[in-house]
């Protein structure tokens, strides 16, 4: 039976109600199964290369992730699932709809599978052999099976059974071009209510990430923020950054010409003269996004900001929005990510 739009509206504004939660030594240390440290010393297992078929044999998937750990300067080795396990616990909330939990994995996957090829065909020596480098201390990208503990608390165990179940059904599945390559899968927490070019905000066409409307990001929590500085504050910062500027005569004056991309980011704006990158000013001034604008008042300057993250690719909420209206993980992540496959990845 079909549920009326209102009722998809209800329970969304209730799912968006929570918080959201936001990625060496010559001895590795390694994650077991249950995603604690152990001292073992162990190598990559090596597996030949089969054909992709439609369905993913979960059960042949023995490769891992060579993290270095920025906390200790070792690397730490994470099975790919274990790793996917903990990369969906990072990036999304359990209480989210199954579907987006699984387009979430899908992504991600890809993502690090990416960086994992670009690596091993052109290694980065200062990464001591790992594939990418984060602090785990802090649960960067990717949750332990301790860190998931204290995260969740007496909700623990629900909610690694459901991501867990949301990780097996889609696990070894990536996205990849025509070529068979993995595409570039960004993703971010909570667009301007349209997705972004790569173009104008990464510097370089990408046929797969391109701007679509997202219209479920309206309702999601902290879609829109203000951020408010004093003369003086926005003074110095702007300063720190370009000494150069004009920052002399009346505070109203300051803000020059402003461009923007076709989903509303700022790509330039002039400060004192002197022209600024939307990514800058947002960096800076410690925005939630760069899809901004200013404001002079009395009190100071004021920043109303929409969305969260640079707003290219897969919206996390805006997966939510579609699970909630009965999408699944493929729908969404053919929504987000253009002319592309949904293949299993070889081993």
């Amino acid at each position: 039976m079909k549920k009326k739009p209102i009722l998809y509206i209800t329970a969304f504004l209730i799912m968006a109600a929570l918080p959201f939660l936001s990625f060496g030594g010559t001895k590795n240390a390694v994650l077991n199964s249950r995603g604690t440290l152990s001292s073992q010393s162990e190598s990559v297992r090596s597996t030949e290369k089969t054909q992709a078929s439609d369905t993913p044999n979960k059960d042949s998937y023995q490769k891992v992730f060579k993290i270095l750990d920025t906390s200790s300067g070792s690397v730490v080795e994470v099975d790919d699932k274990t790793f996917c396990i903990g990369a969906v616990a990072y990036e999304m909330l359990p209480s989210f709809e199954t579907e987006a939990l699984k387009a979430q994995c899908v992504a991600c996957y890809t993502h690090f599978c990416r960086i994992r090829r670009q690596q091993s065909d052109n290694a980065d020596k200062e990464l001591n052999g790992a594939d990418f480098q984060a602090d785990l201390s802090k649960g960067e990208y990717f949750l332990s099976d301790e860190q998931m503990r204290e995260k969740w608390g007496n909700l623990y165990e629900k909610s690694k059974s459901k991501i867990t179940a949301a990780v097996d059904s889609v696990f070894g599945e990536v996205l990849t071009d025509d070529g068979g390559n993995y595409i570039d899968a960004a993703y971010h927490a909570i667009s301007s209510g349209e997705t972004e070019n790569a173009k104008d905000i990464f510097g370089k066409d990408d046929k797969h990430l391109i701007s679509v409307a997202s219209p479920g990001d309206r309702l999601a929590p902290e879609y829109k923020s203000v951020c408010e500085f004093s003369d003086e504050e926005f003074k110095k910062i702007i300063l720190a950054e370009n000494k150069d500027a004009d920052l002399s005569g009346k505070p109203e004056k300051w803000i020059g010409k402003t461009e923007r991309t076709k989903a509303g980011a700022v790509k330039s704006i002039t400060v004192g003269g002197k022209t600024f990158g939307g990514a800058d000013i947002r960096g800076i001034f410690s925005l939630r996004s760069a899809c901004f604008s200013i404001t002079h008042g009395i009190g100071g300057f004021k920043f109303t900001v929409l969305g969260y993250g640079h707003g290219v690719g897969m919206s996390q909420y805006g997966a939510q929005y579609m699970a909630l209206q009965g999408s699944d993980y493929r729908q969404i992540l053919n929504m987000y990510y253009s002319d592309v496959k949904i293949t299993a990845e070889k081993t």
